[in-house]
């Protein structure tokens, strides 16, 4: 078991996830109780993985659906290679551990086949930042021999993203320097020789950036930031890949907190932005709201394009929480019970459907088909094997999952859960009752 498990790591947990909170919004209707939606999720596999000390964190999926990739959180987990061609048996292909002085919380493939990455944040003096960049095939290595080849001197680093048309790698680092007045949210690096990457500058506004999604068709870049100078909603263009310019914003600033009142109403609060991805076949963002303590954070659906609204004037239109959101008190050792987290949107014809990994809630599937009404409809609880899991003590019993990323090329769901691995999912517009 993990021997550093103690209370006094768990209170750092806080602190290492970034957590903020800021002042946002405007209201919404809450969604109609009982009103027919569709979304459903079946389980085809699982896997504890290897289950080494600490926690899983990201995971990505490679495009042609062959590997998904895992981070990990605290511990010496490192990143995690598995191969899901057959989604009923995922299989680890290697593990390249980490120290444990050091997190890899996200990861991300890059186009070119053999290649991913892994940030690195220090947990404490000892750790190191950056971003490492491994070769699984690219050259030399294999999925089953890989090798980091190099380091991109990134600092520490929580998300990063690989540009879907260049060879170049945007990080993002909402715990340090970059979450004041003077510094820009991302770093841009040249990866096009992975063997020598070079910074070739920073962009965006100043503030907190905590994460970032790139749509491949519009080269808009959804920016999340936490807190600092800007808690809110961004979209950037980086159709000039190396020269990213601001398009529009929803700050948050001004708008009502999250509250007993508004939870009660299934009004949204605007706090502590999280994460932002985009409708692959509609102009509409969705954007999570990550809150550990309190009022639990929900799903902000933003028109950007899709009615009246635009990239440059982003309009709320929709909200929902999770399922079962409620207050989550105020202990520390006791977080982050029913915030919402990293999802993914999955067009489906004529139906729109959004896939959470929702903490404790697990697998949560929600219709978004109409935009201005969303609803969860089904969930997973992702605790197979719980028992048998080294897992993640400081947030509590499984489920605990924490990314979710839909592949239309196999049309399959994987979902990283922190305690118990990974899972593989069908999701389908059947009919269901909203949960």
């Amino acid at each position: 078991m993990w021997s550093v498990m103690t209370q006094k790591t768990r209170r750092t947990v806080l602190k290492l996830l970034g957590a903020t909170t800021a002042v946002g919004g405007i209201g919404t209707g809450s969604a109609q109780k009982g009103k027919k939606k569709k979304g459903q999720i079946k389980k085809f596999g699982h896997s504890l993985l290897s289950d080494p000390p600490g926690s899983y964190a990201e995971v990505d999926v490679r495009n042609d659906g062959h590997y998904a990739v895992l981070g990990s959180y605290l511990g010496e987990g490192g990143s995690f290679l598995v191969d899901i061609q057959n989604p009923t048996n995922p299989t680890e292909v290697h593990r390249i551990p980490s120290s444990s002085h050091t997190r890899n919380a996200d990861v991300k493939f890059d186009t070119r086949p053999g290649l991913y990455y892994r940030s690195q944040e220090p947990n404490d003096e000892q750790g190191v930042g950056g971003v490492e960049v491994i070769d699984y095939g690219y050259s030399d290595a294999t999925p089953q021999n890989p090798a980091v080849i190099s380091r991109l001197e990134a600092g520490e680093t929580h998300n990063l993203f690989k540009h879907p048309h260049a060879d170049i790698v945007y990080t993002v680092n909402a715990h340090g320097s970059h979450g004041d007045e003077e510094n820009t949210g991302f770093d841009i690096f040249d990866v096009s020789d992975p063997w020598n990457p070079q910074k070739l500058g920073e962009a965006g506004p100043a503030g907190a950036l905590h994460d970032i999604v790139i749509d491949p068709d519009s080269n808009f870049m959804h920016c999340a930031y936490i807190g600092g100078a800007l808690d809110g909603y961004v979209i950037v263009d980086v159709s000039n890949p190396t020269e990213p310019s601001e398009v529009g914003r929803f700050d948050y600033e001004g708008r009502p907190d999250y509250s007993e009142k508004r939870l009660e109403n299934g009004e949204p609060g605007f706090e502590s932005c999280h994460y932002a991805n985009y409708d692959p076949e509609r102009g509409l963002a969705v954007v999570g709201d990550e809150i550990g303590q309190g009022w639990p954070g929900g799903k902000h659906i933003f028109d950007i394009g899709w009615g009246d609204g635009s990239p440059s004037d982003p309009q709320h239109i929709g909200f929902t929480y999770s399922p079962d959101a409620e207050y989550q008190g105020d202990d520390p050792l006791e977080t982050y019970d029913w915030t919402t987290h990293n999802h993914d949107i999955i067009p489906k014809g004529n139906n729109t459907l959004l896939i959470d990994g929702g903490y404790h809630e697990g697998a949560v599937v929600y219709d978004m088909s109409d935009p201005t009404d969303p609803v969860p409809t089904d969930e997973y609880e992702t605790d197979d094997k719980a028992d048998e899991a080294n897992g993640a003590p400081w947030l509590g019993s499984a489920p605990n999952a924490w990314g979710a990323d839909y592949n239309a090329a196999r049309d399959l769901v994987v979902v990283s859960d922190m305690t118990t691995g990974i899972y593989t999912f069908e999701v389908t517009p059947t009919a269901s009752e909203e949960i």
